[in-house]
């Protein structure tokens, strides 16, 4: 009996096994086609470990379909194909919080986690390969529609979407998307030059199709909202495309400054403040927003 709390530490501590992706869910009835059918994605598994991602995660057996009434006339439908719940990631960066994302939004994410890593090691040296231990977020599956646009379903509804708050950086400390993004001190200038790196550098190579950042609205003043939307200003989502067909094979391409000379920091184009305009919350593609503050 003295063993036993010895014996379920190690249990808890044990990595889940992967398994297999969920099969395709079943229509409800009187619907002819589903929103969350543009992010399955084929050999899910394969690609996933050809991504890194070899532990740490295990795929939902549950295979839930959700449904919620908004009004009195309508319900909502919310999905998670192939759900993927994470959490480490294929640097051995730790997610705080329940982490359960769709197969293409997890081939992301583990693209936007090296890219993480690297911009850390550019900005607090590249002693660790893996300087982030840490991601904290704010959620990823919600079954709702937008703040700001009732008729529309977000898309955490498919766990296509997560709010990313922080990042711990070792020999540096917490990292606050509130605190740093606008560095108001010294002591803040260096977990803001990471953070706008990283965001110019994600939206650079197309990694997600919406990324939000504090300057987007008063929602977003303490986290990085990322997704993968289908389509950006009424076109098929590249970064989507992108995702879905990521490499089957386990062959991954060198880290960045392997043997070559680190990329130059991403400028992000200005943006004038009319476009801005035009661009509903979730709605638009903020793919490019004004380096200048918004008025």
């Amino acid at each position: 009996m003295i063993l036993l709390p010895h014996v379920l530490a190690l249990l808890l501590l044990a990595a889940p096994v992967p398994g297999d992706p969920a099969p395709r869910h079943a229509l409800p009835d009187g619907m002819e086609s589903a929103p969350w059918d543009a992010f399955w994605v084929d050999q899910c598994k394969e690609r996933l470990e050809a991504a890194g991602m070899t532990e740490g995660y295990y795929f939902s057996p549950h295979n839930r379909l959700q449904s919620r009434r908004i009004t009195r006339t309508e319900t909502i439908y919310c999905h998670v194909p192939q759900a993927v719940v994470w959490s480490r990631g294929p640097t051995g960066a730790r997610y705080g919080g329940f982490t359960m994302v769709n197969c293409a939004m997890a081939l992301a994410m583990a693209r936007f986690e090296v890219i993480a890593q690297e911009e850390a090691r550019k900005v607090f040296g590249d002693a660790l390969e893996a300087p982030i231990t840490y991601i904290t977020h704010v959620g990823t599956y919600n079954c709702r529609t937008l703040r700001l646009k009732s008729e529309k379903q977000s898309q955490h509804s498919f766990g296509n979407g997560i709010d990313i708050t922080g990042f711990y950086v070792r020999g540096y400390g917490a990292i606050e998307i509130q605190r740093h993004w606008t560095a108001r001190w010294p002591a803040l200038q260096k977990g803001s030059l990471f953070l706008h790196n990283l965001v110019a550098r994600l939206r650079a190579e197309q990694v997600f199709t919406n990324i939000l950042d504090p300057t987007w609205d008063g929602y977003h003043a303490n986290h990085l909202h990322i997704d993968l939307a289908p389509t950006s200003d009424g076109l098929p989502s590249v970064a989507l495309e992108k995702a879905k067909a990521s490499p089957v094979s386990a062959s991954a391409p060198p880290r960045e400054g392997a043997g070559r000379a680190a990329a130059a920091p991403v400028e992000i184009p200005f943006v004038g403040p009319e476009a801005w305009l035009v661009r509903e919350a979730h709605g638009g593609n903020p793919a490019t927003p004004p380096l200048a503050p918004r008025p």
